[in-house]
């Protein structure tokens, strides 16, 4: 692990100075550990050296608050540690009008910002709850002030915590070659056919060139879209080689914005749809089940994918109703177009060929790739932790 701390300034006999030379230290027996000040031109530092995560050790400065933001935009982990600068007595004591200036043009958004907070008891932590900035926020003791604490520990403890705040955030460090892997795996882990070519060679062979790191990414995706079964079943059927990784043991902060994982495979239009509701049962008649089936899970998938929630396991249940099932499907099109969502369900069905490789011959109606397409797939499976 390569780690960047930040610092205003290192000064002989200072607290805060003390604890980062000695944190620093320990941490050098595990990591690769660079120190940064005011001084240094910290773009510069960041460009030349590699780091997989930044920590802020400053409160109330605006250089730091910089710093944080520039390695937030670049796609860096960021972790701050306030060091009691976010104290209740420390914000309303001293320079309480120059603080609450300061609050709101950066530093509360400067915490916002960080993936996390590192504080060194849990009345800093409970303090800082209290603020409303950020629920992320981990405990270690500071060596320097407690003497039951040794450095090594602090170090090993700050070191999971670092690894508590990227396997939160795996989803930016997913490469092209595991994002095309969950396509392919929900591809085979859903077919109803014989294993034999379910995948063509060039997506086999990407599959058995993943490392364990990379496996542990995409199963943690897995777990988060509601598709953890799907992928065993992919990789059992494919006979592929992935390592045994029991991801509910990895530490993680709870997601900012989970995904809706329960079906869409539901007997009503759900929420305020009865406009719809009332034009599904004008146009169909009491034998036509699936039909009526899959409509409903189109216009209940364009309610939640409209709020962003739109799951991988959703996408999956509506794969399997339009692929596995016997259906008239031109009056399913008249149905939808009566409902008025009908382009909508031609955007679906281009996103089930990307995501899950629906094929043609297996589409009800023709795929419509637009720009509210990309917008589909934007606000729904771009990266988020």
């Amino acid at each position: 692990m390569h780690i960047l701390h930040y610092i205003d300034g290192i000064e002989a006999g200072n607290l805060l100075s003390d604890h980062l030379l000695r944190l620093a230290a320990a941490q050098r027996e595990y990591a690769d550990v660079r120190t940064v000040t005011q001084s240094d031109r910290f773009t510069s530092v960041l460009a030349d050296s590699p780091a997989d995560i930044i920590h802020i050790h400053a409160c109330w400065d605006y250089k730091a608050a910089r710093c944080a933001r520039q390695a937030a935009g670049k796609g860096l982990p960021v972790v701050l540690s306030p060091h009691w600068g976010l104290d209740t007595r420390i914000r309303t004591t001293e320079q309480r009008l120059t603080k609450r200036t300061k609050a709101l043009l950066y530093q509360a958004k400067t915490v916002r910002c960080a993936d996390a907070l590192l504080v060194t008891n849990e009345r800093e932590k409970q303090d800082i709850l209290g603020l409303g900035w950020t629920k992320r926020i981990d405990v270690v003791a500071d060596s320097v002030l407690d003497s039951r604490q040794s450095d090594d520990r602090m170090a090993q403890q700050t070191l999971a915590f670092y690894r508590k705040v990227c396997d939160t955030r795996y989803q930016l460090a997913m490469t092209a070659m595991e994002r095309e892997a969950i396509p392919s795996l929900l591809h085979a882990g859903l077919a109803q056919e014989p294993a034999h070519n379910l995948l063509p060679s060039d997506q086999l062979l990407n599959l058995r060139s993943l490392h364990p790191e990379q496996w542990k990414r995409i199963l943690l995706y897995a777990d988060d879209e509601g598709i953890r079964d799907i992928i065993d079943d992919g990789i059992s059927r494919l006979q592929i080689q992935a390592p045994d990784i029991d991801t509910t043991a990895i530490r993680r902060y709870a997601l900012l914005a989970p995904k809706e994982t329960r079906s869409v495979d539901t007997k009503e239009l759900s929420g305020n749809q009865f406009l719809r509701r009332q034009r599904l049962n004008d146009n169909l008649n009491r034998e036509e089940t699936l039909v009526r089936e899959i409509a409903v899970m189109l216009a209940n998938t364009q309610r939640i994918e409209q709020e962003g929630n739109l799951s991988l396991r959703q996408l999956a249940d509506l794969y399997t109703a339009i692929k596995y099932n016997d259906y008239d499907e031109d009056r399913l099109g008249e149905v939808l177009r009566h409902m008025r969502i009908y382009r909508y369900a031609r955007r679906i069905i281009q996103v089930l060929s990307e995501k899950i490789q629906l094929k043609e011959g297996f589409m009800p109606f023709a795929p419509l790739n637009d720009r509210q397409t990309r917008k589909i797939i934007k606000r729904n499976y771009n990266q988020r932790h």
